[in-house]
C-alpha cells in the first residue's frame, strides 16, 4: 500500500526483520475498508466496513486510515501526527509524529513519513528506525518483510529534471545498497523474483518512464516494456510505473499518472505488452480504474475518482474476472484495505 507515495507523487506529478518479530504475526482479525470522508474539509472523518463496503461507519476523525494486515489496527493520520485504534474505535492512542506510509507484514511495524525521513516505528515499544533521511516517494516491502526497495528523489539535479535512484535497505535501516545511478529509474516494485521498476532511458523525458525489472542485488536490468507506447506519454498521461506483483501470474499491476489520479495499466512481463481496462461497457466511451491499493495477491484493486462536476467514486477491479464494482459514490477519497 502506497497512499502517502501516491499524495507525495502527486505534488511531484510523477532480510533482517526488527527486533525479530516479523516471523510472530498477531491473531488475524477481520478484513476491512477504510475510507476519507470530506476529505481536505475540517470536518474530515475515516470511515470503516468490511471490504465489499458493507456496513460502513463512522470510526474517527483524521485524514485517511491505513488497515493492518491483521486487521487488528488502523493507522491514522492528523494534523498532529499518527494516532491507532481498533476496528470498533476503542484503544485510540498518539503513536508518534509524522504521516503513516505503510504496515509491515507482521503488523506491529508501520512505515512512516516523518519531515522528509522514511522510519519504521514499532508500535509496541514506539521505537523509531531511520531507513532514509533523504525524500523518498515510493518504496515496496520485500515478500519476507525484512527489507524495503525504495526510490530517493532530488530536488536540484545536474540535468534540472527530476533525478531519481533505486536502493533497498533492510527494515531497521541498516545493509543500505545502491541499485541504480543516473537518476533515470524510480517506483520500485519487489517481487518474489525480482524487482521491477521506471526507467527512463538517455534523452527521454522525465514523464516518460515505461517499465524494467532486476535482480534484487541491482544485477540483469532488463526492459520489460522494450518501448513506450505513444499512448502512455502524450495527452496529458504521463508514462508507466510497475505498481505490484500479481500472484500466481506473469502480470504487473502498473499505473499511469494523469491529472486526476493514477489509472490502472496491466503489463504482461513476458513481452511488455500493456492495457488499461475500461469500466465503460458503451463503445467510443472510457471509464478508466483508478489505483489507490491492491489485495495482498494483486488480484484486486480499489481505487477512487473524482471528475471536475461529478461525485468521486471508489470502485473495485477484479484483474482476473475483469469486473468492476462501484462501491461508493460521494466526497470520498482515499480508500485503504487488508484484502
Amino acid at each position: 500500500m502506497r497512499l502517502a507515495a501516491v499524495l507525495v507523487g502527486a505534488a511531484l506529478a510523477g532480510g533482517a526483520c526488527i527486533g525479530g518479530s516479523a516471523a510472530e504475526p498477531r491473531e488475524p482479525g477481520g478484513r476491512y475498508l477504510v475510507y476519507t470522508s470530506s476529505p481536505g474539509a475540517p470536518n474530515e472523518t475515516v470511515w470503516i466496513g468490511d471490504v465489499e463496503a458493507r456496513r460502513m461507519r463512522r470510526l474517527t476523525r483524521g485524514g485517511y486510515g491505513l488497515v493492518s494486515p491483521d486487521g487488528r489496527t488502523i493507522a491514522i493520520s492528523r494534523r498532529a501526527g499518527i494516532f491507532a485504534l481498533s476496528p470498533d474505535g476503542r484503544g485510540g492512542h498518539f503513536v508518534a509524529r509524522g504521516r503513516p506510509a505503510a504496515w509491515l507484514p507482521d503488523s506491529r511495524h508501520l512505515l512512516a513519513i516523518r519531515a522528509k525521513a522514511l522510519v519504521s516505528i514499532d508500535l509496541q515499544d514506539g521505537a523509531v528506525a531511520v531507513i532514509e533521511r533523504r525524500e523518498v516517494v515510493t518504496w515496496s516491502i520485500s515478500p519476507d518483510g525484512g527489507s524495503i526497495a525504495y526510490d530517493v528523489y532530488r530536488k536540484s539535479p545536474p540535468s534540472g529534471e527530476c533525478w531519481f535512484d533505486v536502493y533497498t535497505a533492510h527494515v531497521d535501516g541498516t545493509a543500505k545498497r545502491r541499485l541504480t545511478t543516473g537518476g533515470r529509474s524510480s517506483d520500485p516494485v519487489w517481487g518474489p523474483n525480482s524487482i521491477a521498476y521506471a526507467y527512463r532511458p538517455p534523452g527521454r523525458h522525465c514523464f516518460e518512464p515505461r517499465v524494467w525489472r532486476m535482480d534484487a542485488d541491482g544485477r540483469d536490468k532488463a526492459p520489460v516494456m522494450p518501448t513506450l507506447p505513444k499512448r502512455f506519454a502524450n495527452n496529458g498521461y504521463y508514462g508507466v510505473r510497475p505498481y505490484a506483483w500479481v500472484e500466481g501470474r506473469p502480470l504487473l499491476l502498473a499505473t499511469v499518472p494523469t491529472e486526476w489520479g493514477l489509472e490502472l495499466a496491466l503489463v504482461d512481463s513476458r513481452d511488455g505488452r500493456t492495457r488499461k481496462p475500461d469500466l465503460d461497457p458503451r463503445p467510443r466511451l472510457r471509464r478508466p480504474m483508478y489505483v489507490d491499493d491492491a489485495s495482498r495477491d494483486a488480484r484486486y484493486v480499489v481505487g477512487a475518482a473524482c471528475a471536475a462536476e461529478a461525485p468521486c467514486e471508489i470502485w473495485t477491479y477484479s484483474v482476473l474476472d475483469r469486473r468492476a464494482r462501484k462501491l461508493r459514490a460521494g466526497h470520498v477519497a482515499y480508500p485503504d484495505w487488508n484484502r
